[in-house]
């Protein structure tokens, strides 16, 4: 199992977008330092919050890391042609020396629909025929293509990455679940969903296709997650800044993505159950080691900044999780 640090370069509206990528940064050194294995960081446009883009983003990252990987969690893919997203993703692979994952989705939000004029009806298709050209264009020399959306006639991107980009699909219902399993190389789980409907989806949506197509079932999770010395405190300071974020979550109409449309419709403490990852290092240990047994999990990607949070206290909990964590799971 590898072990990754979600730095979604998001914050509240009070900090300037300079105070956002110091603190990101910060959080991305400590994270190095602790010995985590990936670094990722997500996306939207005309957010309620203080947002830094995510592409220039991880692009800045790549200086401040060796060997980490570098995670897209997750391009909007249907607001981008497949030439504009296949060359910066092969960008970014060659400003760093370690892998490059290319994590995509869907979108929910009809703000950004609206925005870059893109029907939401067609956000499906867009993504599948959008990735498929994306690949071509990472892995083959010469590409054509005349699709529904996109066309190209025998081009060519300036440079490809030396290895295979791995692709996670982030999905919520169960036919979304399906497609993961289909096109891409995993499937990306959100930080909304409890372990026992993960569980119910692997089992019944996802693992079946995999074996069908002869592929292993790589299952990366993303998870909130504070460690503290103490559970009190841990679930004190997510309590404080993950139910704004989720409340924002509903606004924006990310419950409607969700199999269970009620589902981030409940109490903190209600919500939290068997979805975040708050407590003592070996409390956080015993959950992880359940997400090994229950999900085989390949990586668990945390979450430990939400804005507001002030990013010395997420950056303690990232330190105990590479001091207690890390090592003992």
């Amino acid at each position: 199992m590898k072990f990754g640090v979600y730095v979604n370069p998001q914050t509240a509206t009070r900090e300037s977008g300079r105070e956002l990528r110091e603190g990101m940064l910060r959080v991305v050194r400590t994270a190095d330092e602790a010995g985590f294995d990936q670094v990722m960081g997500g996306q939207h446009y005309l957010s309620d919050f203080t947002q830094l883009q995510l592409l220039p983003f991880l692009a800045r990252l790549t200086g401040e890391v060796d060997t980490m990987e570098i995670a897209t969690g997750i391009v909007l893919l249907p607001f981008y042609h497949p030439v504009e997203i296949a060359e910066q993703m092969a960008t970014i692979d060659a400003l760093h020396d370690g892998r490059t994952v290319f994590g995509v989705g869907a979108g929910y939000r009809d703000v950004e629909f609206e925005a870059f004029d893109v029907p939401k009806r067609e956000r499906v298709p867009r993504l599948v025929e959008g990735l498929e050209l994306t690949r071509r264009l990472l892995t083959e020399e010469r590409v054509s293509h005349d699709g529904e959306f996109y066309s190209v006639d025998d081009v060519t991107i300036p440079i490809r990455p030396e290895e295979p980009l791995s692709v996670w699909l982030a999905a919520n219902s169960d036919r979304a679940v399906e497609r993961a399993a289909g096109v891409a190389d995993a499937w990306l789980v959100n930080p909304h969903s409890t372990i026992e409907e993960i569980v119910e989806q692997k089992r019944d949506h996802y693992d079946p296709i995999r074996a069908d197509a002869g592929e292993d079932a790589s299952l990366p999770v993303i998870r909130e997650a504070f460690v503290a010395p103490t559970s009190e405190e841990a679930f004190a300071v997510a309590r404080e800044h993950l139910r704004e974020k989720y409340e924002r979550y509903v606004s924006w109409g990310q419950d409607e993505a969700m199999e269970d449309t009620e589902d981030l419709h409940r109490p903190f403490d209600e919500l939290a159950e068997d979805r975040f990852l708050l407590g003592t290092p070996a409390e956080v240990c015993a959950e992880i080691e359940r997400y090994e047994e229950q999900l085989d999990a390949s990586h668990v990607v945390v979450r430990s900044h939400w804005p507001g949070l002030p990013y010395e206290r997420a950056c303690e909990s990232i330190e105990l999780m590479g001091d207690e964590v890390l090592p003992n799971v």
